[in-house]
């Protein structure tokens, strides 16, 4: 199936969650040669982690589930856990991660995704494996598609504070004072909206 959608255009992507499940996609990305894409891949065995980045394939991970689903991960997977949501594993292997929400299993904002890939913890509970978390310029770059430069789409958010200065619990709700998509301004803090307005 995936070969018929390689064939067609499509970008292979394979929906997995347990490390058996992710394995066995891996290693039809191995047959067919080619990289693509695992939604979720949240539970991954040790030897696997170097196989996404070596066989070209992204891991796409939504960090809140970590947070949602610790209590049923160490319930279902009891002492593999520290390879549950495995954000640092990824990293450190040289596989290309990316985040996302799961919306509407999790909220949709991209920076309750980023404050638990950071912080892998809410509500004063203590972190879930912290060992697991990312730096906030990491997930920024996991959360982040293009950049701003000649040619690029000028999608693009700023925001009215430092996110590399401020704590998870911040991230988690983060003022936006403007919001750009292709260039258009869809979106000002009120102080902003009078100089758009002005031009």
């Amino acid at each position: 199936l995936l070969a018929r959608g390689i064939e067609a255009g499509f970008e292979p992507a394979v929906h997995a969650i347990g490390d058996g499940a992710n394995r066995l996609a891996l290693d039809v990305f191995a047959k067919l040669g080619r990289g693509g894409r695992i939604e979720h891949a949240q539970l991954v065995h040790d030897s696997d982690f170097a196989r996404f980045a070596s066989l070209g394939v992204t891991a796409s991970v939504q960090p809140e589930h970590a947070v949602d689903d610790r209590d049923v991960a160490e319930r279902y997977w009891p002492g593999r856990t520290r390879r549950a949501f495995a954000l640092r594993s990824f990293l450190d292997a040289g596989a290309h991660i990316v985040l996302g929400s799961d919306a509407p299993v999790a909220p949709l904002d991209p920076w309750i995704a980023i404050a638990a890939a950071t912080s892998r913890t809410r509500d004063g509970r203590p972190a879930f494996h912290p060992e697991q978390c990312l730096t906030v310029v990491e997930a920024l770059a996991a959360s982040t598609r293009s950049l701003v430069a000649l040619g690029e789409p000028a999608d693009l958010v700023a925001l009215d504070v430092d996110p590399l200065a401020v704590s998870a619990d911040k991230l988690r709700s983060m003022p936006v004072a403007l919001t750009m998509l292709g260039g258009t301004v869809t979106h000002a803090a009120p102080a902003l909206g009078a100089v758009f307005a002005a031009r």
